[in-house]
């Protein structure tokens, strides 16, 4: 079966990274000899270095910048020199066709811009996996061309945030270039191993005292569990489990007609902008998301130990304000709907909001093109499970976690050049874990992906 998609029809693609690290980085070292440092302020000016990463663009994915833009003015109001953070943005969002508040971006019902102000370091064409990769390399070749890079040392604490689509156990999507409306680079895939592969080459240079990392995203526990080790100075903090899904919220605007927030990235913005980062801690922060993100499960991985820092460490400066300004009380988000199905959710409201006959029959075919592409995907995977299964059951059953990871990413990298990506049709990221599943049970890699060109070629 060939599968017959109109390209023109997926354009609404979900920039998100991968990271070019051999699989040998995966073996953490186990000797670390990290600092231990109290959790109370000195007068020592440390260097903390913020690294902002949108993982998306298009309309629909209008959360995951307005989640990014928000931080920024958290980190910069919190005394984070400008020079010291590095925004990923494609910055298709303020300006957009589609806005009514030209040049602005909200990230609630009470319509504060967020976009102001920002200094977007990478935007458009530039958002690719190479330049993430260099950024936290500290590639001085970039820095060369007067771009920001990652300058962090031994001594200095960094912090980073993502917010984009996830999913399939471990694997965070990235466009093809048919995806863009002119050709970019060509954009690999976020997969645990390689994502940890980046940490400990991190760690391995000594990039960072203490690191921080919080990730908006489905399935993003998938990234960590039982990977990450728990001695390497890393806190991780994810919207959801291996698992399951993170939730869209304000999403039912009376003028934008697409979900202002994540969940998860709104709770801990919120509990950063009105809490004293001196005192607050990152074990206290996590417990107020948990209890915030009503629908997801709230993960942490790493090392435990650093729970009870200040967040200020990571998300300000040595001289930040000492309390914060509670004359006004943050929202409580409203109006949720699960992230993979947030571009259904605006497509209906277009379809139920049009004016006139013309614009209800275009949203009308929208909406029946994006739900039967949905059933498209689901259908194919069983396809592709069933052709797997016509193969004898496999006798080895104890596979490492990285032979897991491996297989699926070997798998899945034909998936979505044979068959379908996450941008084209979001349902992927729910589906695509009954691969992970064949993997596990033992199927080689090449057994699988002979049956995905089977099913899809």
């Amino acid at each position: 079966m060939k599968l017959q998609v109109n390209l023109n029809v997926m354009r609404r693609c979900s920039l998100l990274f991968g990271f070019l690290f051999c699989i040998n980085h995966l073996s953490w070292l186990d000797a670390v000899g990290v600092q231990n440092w109290s959790s109370t302020f000195n007068n020592i000016p440390w260097k903390n270095w913020v690294v902002l990463v949108a993982g998306t663009n298009a309309w629909e994915n209008y959360r995951h910048q307005a989640d990014v833009f928000h931080a920024y003015q958290i980190v910069r109001k919190n005394k984070v020199p400008a020079e010291n953070i590095i925004t990923f943005a494609y910055d298709d969002i303020a300006n957009n066709p589609k806005n009514p508040f030209k040049g602005k971006v909200f990230h609630d019902y009470l319509h504060e811009d967020v976009y102001q102000g920002v200094e977007i370091d990478y935007r458009g064409k530039d958002v690719t996996r190479d330049n993430f990769a260099k950024v936290l390399k500290g590639d001085q070749k970039l820095a060369a061309n007067k771009k920001k890079v990652l300058e962090s040392g031994p001594d200095d604490n960094v912090f980073i945030f993502f917010s984009g689509h996830a999913g399939c156990r471990g694997v965070e999507r990235a466009p093809r270039p048919h995806a863009f409306e002119k050709k970019v680079q060509q954009i690999g895939a976020l997969d645990a191993v390689e994502l940890n592969g980046l940490l400990a080459h991190m760690h391995s240079k000594k990039k960072y005292n203490k690191l921080v990392l919080y990730v908006e995203a489905c399935q993003s526990g998938s990234l960590f569990r039982n990977i990450l080790p728990k001695n390497v100075g890393i806190y991780v903090t994810t919207s959801a489990n291996e698992d399951g899904q993170s939730w869209s919220v304000f999403c039912s605007d009376k003028y934008i007609d697409v979900c202002l927030a994540s969940e998860y990235a709104y709770a801990w913005i919120g509990d950063s902008e009105y809490h004293d980062l001196k005192t607050h801690t990152l074990d206290q922060q996590y417990e107020e998301v948990k209890k915030r993100t009503a629908y997801s499960h709230v993960m942490r991985y790493g090392e435990m130990a650093m729970k009870s820092l200040p967040v200020g460490k990571f998300q300000g400066h040595y001289d930040l304000p000492m309390y914060r300004n509670d004359s006004t009380i943050q929202p409580n988000a409203v109006d949720r709907k699960p992230s993979l199905q947030a571009h259904l959710f605006s497509k209906s409201r277009r379809l139920m909001e049009a004016a006139t006959h013309e614009q209800h029959e275009t949203a009308r075919r929208k909406l029946h093109r994006a739900s039967q592409l949905g059933h498209i995907v689901k259908e194919t995977i069983r396809d592709i499970v069933r052709d797997v299964k016509t193969q004898p059951k496999p006798t080895l059953k104890d596979m490492s976690k990285t032979d897991e990871l491996m297989c699926f990413k070997a798998v899945f990298d034909q998936f979505r050049t044979h068959c379908f990506t996450i941008q084209q049709v979001p349902e992927v990221a729910q589906h695509t874990r009954h691969l992970m599943e064949l993997c596990k049970a033992g199927y080689k890699a090449d057994i699988l992906i002979e049956s995905v060109h089977n099913v899809c070629s």
